[in-house]
């Protein structure tokens, strides 16, 4: 990425619904990117320059007719960037944040890595440059047409 223009900022984002019936919409989730760094220094380049930070926004809206609930939202850390420390965060307060370092096979609130210390093998939480996804679930239930809007930030490192 650094270097190239960025013309569509492609993220697989998945959304797994718990209950009965699959959604009947068309696009319930979208996933935004957006270069914050070119856009405080005026640039209309869609360029993505080491040292950029962009933010990802993936906005849930519910098309069903009734309430939905378990819905959960997870997104990997695009290849090449890293992801920015305490940035991830929603518009309710009913949806935890975990993250995960080993490619999104576990998730914790402060995943963990295994480091090889004086030859003894430990667990050390994983540093926010080493999450490889972010996981946003929401408690509570979400009504009929409401949106629901998850983000975090990921920086290019220089």
């Amino acid at each position: 990425m650094k270097g190239e223009v960025m013309r569509r900022t492609m993220v697989v984002a998945a959304v797994l619904l718990m209950g009965a019936g699959a959604l009947s919409a068309q696009r319930p989730l979208v996933v935004t990117a957006l270069n914050l760094t070119a856009q405080s220094r005026g640039s209309q380049s869609q360029a993505v320059l080491p040292g950029d930070v962009l933010q990802y926004q993936l906005r849930f809206t519910n098309q069903r007719q009734g309430d939905v609930r378990g819905v959960v939202f997870t997104n990997p850390v695009p290849a090449g960037l890293r992801y920015v420390d305490g940035s991830a965060g929603a518009d309710r307060q009913d949806v935890t944040v975990e993250y995960s370092a080993d490619s999104g096979k576990t998730f914790a609130a402060t995943p963990m890595v295994t480091e090889v210390v004086d030859g003894r093998r430990v667990q050390k939480p994983a540093a926010p440059a080493q999450y490889t996804h972010v996981r946003w679930t929401v408690r509570g239930s979400i009504a009929p047409g409401a949106m629901v809007t998850a983000e975090f930030r990921a920086e290019l490192p220089k």
